[in-house]
């Protein structure tokens, strides 16, 4: 199925898809994408798998789905809840924006969004 297809099934169910992380800074360099990462907001887990029950879930602590050979997140949020690198109060729901899940992200580059439909670019801290 073509990510296009994608975007648009969970448009139809009140989400949308994002391409996230490096792949947006390469496409934004023009540069080949290797590696395409993509955020859900507005649907919950149970509802993105009743959309594709072909996705296996592989993520531990949060939501992330391999579909088609690629990797789809569930927008989320983190509290820092204790010492090291692990210790993080992980949150995901339908509400959670693409804003608040760019929020949490580490590196600068990896915190700017693109609207698989629109091509929006979804820069809220003006980090690129």
């Amino acid at each position: 199925m073509e990510i296009k297809s994608i975007a648009k099934l969970i448009k139809q169910n009140g989400g949308n898809l994002y391409l996230v992380g490096g792949a947006v800074r390469d496409s934004l360099l023009k540069k080949p994408i290797y590696d395409e990462d993509y955020c859900i907001t507005g649907i919950d887990k149970n509802k993105f798998i009743k959309l594709f029950p072909k996705a296996i879930s592989r993520g531990k602590s949060f939501e992330v789905f391999d579909l088609y050979g690629k990797e789809f997140a569930l927008a989320r949020t983190e509290k820092k809840i204790g010492k090291g690198h692990k210790n993080f109060e992980i949150t995901t729901n339908a509400d959670i924006t693409i804003e608040e899940d760019l929020k949490r992200r580490d590196l600068s580059i990896n915190a700017i969004a693109k609207d698989v439909l629109t091509n929006e670019i979804i820069d809220p801290f003006n980090r690129n």
